[in-house]
């Protein structure tokens, strides 16, 4: 594994929405990083969550949408394939995670990713060599890790 770090859609919308100050700022920090690093991934199950919470809420017009989801998609927008999907319930049975969370910890592994950013599954608990990290409880390194 990298020091590859998955974004998960939470961090994206706490960006975008701004409508927690603080999570907005720290979501921020975190896709800054990735940027700067070149660290951050995603995929297209990502993006298609964010896109469709985005649309349900119209704050913006569906324009502006998809010029935010476009922008993210520089970070991945691979396709989940049926050995993701395959891998995606050996993770199901060892962690009882929600089905869609599973997913994208399975893209992740195959991202070759080491570190997983989301707030919704359980911080610190590693799957697999992939180690999930609340970007709401930690603030991004310094430096990449190694």
């Amino acid at each position: 594994m990298s020091d590859r770090l998955f974004i998960d859609s939470n961090v994206f919308l706490y960006a975008i929405e701004e409508q927690e100050p603080s999570k907005a700022e720290r979501a921020a920090a975190w896709l800054g990083y990735s940027s700067q690093t070149g660290l951050g991934v995603s995929n297209l199950q990502v993006m298609n969550e964010v896109t469709n919470v985005l649309l349900k809420r119209k704050l913006m017009p569906p324009e502006d949408v998809f010029c935010i989801v476009d922008g993210f998609c520089a970070l991945g927008a691979s396709p989940i394939s049926a050995e993701t999907v395959a891998a995606a319930r050996l993770v199901r049975f060892e962690t009882g995670y929600a089905w869609w969370d599973c997913v994208l910890l399975a893209a992740a592994m195959e991202l070759g990713c080491r570190r997983f950013l989301s707030e919704d599954m359980r911080d610190g608990h590693s799957v697999r060599g992939l180690t999930i990290v609340d970007p709401f409880r930690h603030s991004p390194p310094t430096t990449p890790l190694h």
